[in-house]
């Protein structure tokens, strides 16, 4: 019993030890130019080398906190490689010194690869993170309570018996029978172990809380987000149309030649003149309907779902930042914000979906996006004849991908810097994104956006390409149920809800089925623009009993989704959004 006692307490030790060493890395992190922790830096190294098969697993079961899962999975992994490394250490020291400085290496290549943080310094980070886990292992061994079986002057075969047995051993072997079979295990060594596994969990506890609320505070300050003040909109329809929100060259001359009146636009160092935003103006009657867990029209930015590839939001200096654009292009040039929010702004209602969504999933929202018409941009710089696709490069390297000719056929695409009436959340990509109505996230809506590069169609392939995603990916027209939820649901008058998509094409219709019944059309919400998904319901009063429900939408292409149930991968999934509830009485 006292061995397995000793190894449960070498256990603590390791598992203590490695936690510490996370917490190291969180407080590095928080009070140097890091802007990564050691946790973070690994994760992303994990998601950019992730097989897709488990990237869709991750996805389907923690939606978006997927990765937060992979954090705490990371976490609870090292704790429990810690607990092993603390019971084998405990009989060979040098397994300690090997784990703990492999895990250090580790480190040191996954924070090298984050910007603006060099070998030199990931090397030190990750040395002081492994160099805190072998102390604090050392320290917590040494107040290890020794059990009798692992004294050296106790042997093991007579370690394991009880005191009378004990004698009765030494008597037939014709020893000398002590007075006194040996002592328990002293109180006060347990006792320093106990108070210091606990003065270690609480430092490390102190440390990762501490670091990561320093890492945030300093990623807010440098952002400069809370001195933005973004220009205000002149209000005009909100309804638009490719005759009125084209991004295409005479488009852009009439946006610039509708903001005559001046608005100041004010940031933490410098104040300039922007011209006035053509608004997207009031909502048109009718675009809401009064039904009870439908979901809202427009996505507030804290609920707007949050799927990419940066585990650690990037650290963006808004006095620093700038936008290039570059490549296939007769003049690149580059411009900071306040230059950025000098052209015409415009404002437009705008649904995002992630490609990662599952059929009647929550990867997918809509909201009012302020920003420069893309085309605008790219008309300033001229775009060679061979500029075939156009490069979203992020801060942290992510890269996107899309045909050049997308910015000019009649829908939005804005290189945004304001979402719902605020600058953009950090979170959504402060100070710059890509916003580009009608394609998946992954091709196109690049958040912390630093570069647009012009390239040709087979000279890049974007970051998720290589990985076993299509090139091309416009999103799926797709309808889904809100309300009532799968399950047990008591028998009243009620409304079949929900909302429907077809982001460039526009929702034309929306139609329920109930178990093997006749389709029937769904009132719909008034339509916002062709950009914007529609909320839509069906009155329903059921008897008791089980029901089948199903709903599909037809697009402003007069193209109905079809029945075919296919996964994400590679291009977004397709089917019926369908559930089954009991009526009770």
């Amino acid at each position: 019993m006292r061995s397995v006692l000793s190894h449960s307490h070498h256990r603590i030790a390791g598992a203590i030890s490695a936690a510490l060493a996370l917490a190291v890395g969180e407080l590095i992190a928080g009070i140097s130019p890091a802007s990564v922790s050691l946790t973070e830096a690994v994760g992303g190294l994990a998601i950019d080398y992730v097989p897709p098969p488990v990237k869709d697993f991750a996805i389907a079961v923690f939606g978006i906190y997927d990765k937060l899962a992979l954090i705490i999975g990371m976490v609870v992994v090292t704790v429990v490689l810690g607990a092993l490394v603390g019971k084998w250490a405990a009989r060979r020291w040098s397994v300690a010194v090997w784990v703990f400085g492999l895990f250090g290496l580790l480190g040191a290549f996954s924070l090298q690869r984050e910007p603006d943080i060099g070998w030199p310094s990931s090397i030190i980070y990750a040395a002081v993170a492994a160099a805190m886990a072998l102390v604090a292992l050392r320290v917590l061994h040494r107040w290890v309570p020794e059990p009798a079986a692992e004294r050296d002057d106790v042997p093991p075969v007579q370690a394991d018996m009880t005191g009378d047995e004990h004698a009765a051993h030494q008597t037939e072997a014709g020893e000398a029978v002590p007075s006194e079979a040996p002592g328990p295990e002293p109180e006060i060594s347990r006792r320093n172990f106990l108070v210091g596994v606990g003065a270690m969990f609480g430092v490390a506890v102190t440390a990762a809380t501490g670091g990561r609320l320093l890492l945030e505070r300093t990623k807010q300050a440098l952002a400069g987000r809370e001195d933005v003040v973004l220009p205000q909109a002149i209000e005009t329809t909100a309804t638009t149309s490719p005759s009125t929100t084209a991004a295409s060259p005479s488009t852009t001359e009439a946006v610039a030649g509708a903001v005559e009146t001046t608005t100041t636009t004010t940031t933490e160092a410098t104040t300039t003149t922007a011209p006035a935003v053509e608004g997207a103006g009031p909502l048109p009657a009718g675009h809401s309907l009064d039904v009870d867990g439908i979901s809202p029209i427009i996505t507030p930015n804290d609920e707007f779902y949050l799927i990419d590839t940066a585990l650690s939001k990037p650290q963006v200096n808004l006095e620093e930042w700038t936008l290039k654009v570059t490549g296939l292009v007769e003049n690149p040039y580059e411009i900071n914000f306040d230059e950025l929010l000098a052209r015409p702004l415009v404002e437009r209602y705008v649904t995002l979906s992630c490609v990662s969504n599952q059929v009647g999933g929550s990867l997918v929202g809509h909201a009012k996006w302020l920003g420069v018409p893309l085309s605008l941009i790219l008309d300033e710089a001229g775009l060679l004849p061979q500029a075939e696709q156009v490069v979203g490069r992020s801060v942290d390297g992510f890269t996107v991908g899309f045909p050049s000719s997308i910015p000019y056929d009649g829908r939005d695409a804005l290189v945004a810097v304001g979402m719902n009436d605020e600058p953009l959340p950090i979170k959504h990509g402060f100070p710059v994104r890509l916003v580009v109505a009608g394609l998946y996230g992954y091709v196109s809506a690049t958040k912390w956006l630093s570069e647009l590069e012009l390239t040709t169609w087979d000279g890049f392939d974007a970051y998720w390409v290589p990985r076993g995603w299509a090139k091309e990916a416009p999103v799926k027209t797709q309808s889904r149920i809100d309300t009532p939820l799968e399950g047990r649901i008591p028998a009243r008058p009620r409304a079949i809800a929900g909302v429907a998509w077809a982001p460039h094409r526009g929702v034309d219709r929306v139609e329920v089925r109930i178990d093997e019944n006749e389709w029937i059309e769904a009132e719909l919400s008034s339509e916002i623009s062709d950009n914007s998904w529609r909320q839509w319901k069906f009155d329903w009063d059921p008897a008791p009993g089980r029901y089948r429900l199903q709903v599909r939408a037809t697009d402003g292409d007069g193209i109905t989704q079809t029945d075919i149930r296919r996964p994400p991968a590679p291009d977004g999934a397709t089917g019926w959004h369908t559930i089954h509830v009991t009526v009770v009485a």
